[in-house]
């Protein structure tokens, strides 16, 4: 009975996510369409500009969440395959901010990796992924205009990358939730959001044997930190 009540709130809420996540996007994108096809002529330049933004944003976002929907779906399957290869954090970085420069407006960015960074064995476009969920989330819930940290370091036998902001700061009884699916905690309330992005997260780095937590170093923001480990073969021959 306990699990078929707990499969039963699963369901609930992957309705209600789909229900909100796809509906909101398909809204903004149809109002903008025809818009534009009943007075396309009338709109100046400026107008017709935040229109095509309109519609760029909605794709967008539906974009993501049906990516972060059919990771969801290979990750519980057992079918997410890595196609690891030797990878640089940094250009992982560079990418997903180019990615995500849109969502990112308004956020002053500053990125942190430290000099020397070893490479890493990992699959490029899953760790991106794993990256620019995490950024999305930060520009989600940090304050207006506010700084959102980029940093990695190596310690031990792995490489630390970090996504800090300055957003309400994450109940330390929430923090061991945050990362179920579909959790959406006090903070979320106001928010959109399916709850799936950080699980994902979750899900893709513990696939490369690493590891992902949040934490509260400042009196205002939080941290999310995840690990990669380094290969057992060291580093790739120049």
């Amino acid at each position: 009975m306990q699990r078929l009540a707990e499969s039963e709130k699963l369901h609930k809420a992957l309705l209600d996510s789909i229900s909100h996540d796809l509906r909101t996007p398909l809204a903004s994108i149809t109002g903008a369409v025809t818009s534009l096809l009943a007075e396309g002529g009338s709109y100046d330049r400026e107008a017709k500009g935040i229109l095509l933004d309109t519609i760029k944003e909605g794709a967008f976002r539906l974009n993501r969440f049906v990516a972060n929907l059919l990771d969801m779906a290979r990750l519980q399957s057992g079918s997410l395959k890595l196609r690891a290869d030797w990878c640089d954090i940094q250009d992982i970085v560079g990418v997903a901010l180019r990615e995500i420069h849109d969502v990112m407006e308004g956020h002053p960015v500053m990125v942190n990796i430290a000099s020397g960074l070893p490479l890493v064995e990992a699959d490029f476009g899953l760790i991106e992924h794993v990256l620019i969920n995490l950024l999305e989330n930060a520009a989600k819930y940090a304050s207006a205009d506010s700084e959102i940290v980029i940093s990695a370091r190596a310690v031990e036998r792995a490489v630390l990358v970090s996504v800090a902001d300055r957003g309400p700061i994450i109940p330390a009884d929430e923090r061991e939730h945050i990362f179920d699916k579909f959790y959406r905690g006090l903070r979320s309330k106001s928010s959109s959001g399916s709850g799936l992005g950080l699980s994902i997260c979750r899900g893709i780095i513990e696939a490369h044997g690493g590891t992902i937590r949040v934490d509260s170093p400042l009196e205002r923001g939080n941290r999310f930190t995840f690990s990669l480990p380094l290969s057992s073969r060291g580093q790739p021959e120049a």
